[in-house]
């Protein structure tokens, strides 16, 4: 399935919010904005190897929810936010 977003312009924040939900959830990164995926730790120096992976593929899943929260704004919206490091606190 195929998801066409229009970019979020100011104007049309509830078709694209719904949109984008879709579009997240389908890359399965959607909780990471709701907060059902909760951060792990930062690994220590001592961190199994089991930690090191769950906190990378949290990283690279939250880097996927703020790339597409970001690209799915007119560029006036998105150069405002790009300062916005956290997934969930952009998609608030």
């Amino acid at each position: 399935m195929t998801i066409t977003i229009t970019k979020l312009n100011g104007t049309n924040h509830t078709q694209w919010a719904t949109k984008m939900a879709l579009l997240l959830e389908q890359k399965q990164v959607y909780g990471i904005i709701k907060g059902y995926d909760d951060k792990p730790e930062e690994q220590a120096a001592i961190a199994t190897s089991t930690e090191k992976a769950a906190f990378k593929d949290w990283m690279d899943c939250h880097g996927v929810a703020r790339s597409t929260i970001l690209v799915g704004r007119k560029p006036r919206i998105e150069a405002e936010y790009t300062v916005v490091n956290d997934a969930k606190t952009l998609w608030e």
